[in-house]
């Protein structure tokens, strides 16, 4: 009996698949989760659920739950939370209330949005920097005016 559950769990290691797209990328950035869990291996009927770390999915570890075709292929596109902190994450799937077996490894970089964040602040800092520089000139242009205009007149 116990050699005829090894078997079937077996054949649902290789019934399954899970892709995700890209595998590296920045909190806030948004993923292809991808794969199938064949009508042998889980009825056609029920739905996958993605999982992980719950610091990826969180609150419990438990991702988006998708339909399968009748083939038993699904695909979902997420987004990476910005409160992931970064590292290497296995995802793997639930379907039918069991474990299909397989995962995949997702990567999270540092935030993209910090990156965009810290050029807005850059090109802002240049913007200032023009505009300090402007009102120098005009201060600088605008005193030259006074002394010349006061050194015509005490020399009338």
């Amino acid at each position: 009996m116990e050699l005829l559950a090894a078997t079937a769990f077996a054949g649902q290691i290789s019934s399954a698949s899970i892709n995700v797209v890209p595998s590296v990328v920045a909190r806030g950035a948004t993923v292809r989760i991808s794969g199938s869990v064949s009508p042998q291996a889980c009825a056609s009927s029920d739905m996958v659920t993605v999982t992980g770390a719950s610091a990826l999915f969180p609150p419990d570890g438990f991702g988006p739950t998708v339909q399968r075709d009748a083939s038993g292929n699904f695909g979902v596109d997420y987004t990476v939370p910005l409160s992931a902190p970064t590292g290497r994450y296995d995802i793997g799937l639930r379907c039918g209330g069991g474990n299909p077996g397989v995962s995949a490894v997702l990567t999270v970089s540092k935030s993209s949005g910090a990156a965009r964040a810290g050029t807005t602040r850059t090109g802002l800092g240049w913007a200032a920097l023009w505009m300090v520089g402007l009102i120098a000139c005009l201060l600088v242009a605008g005193t030259a005016f006074v002394l010349r205009r006061r050194s015509k007149r005490g020399g009338s």
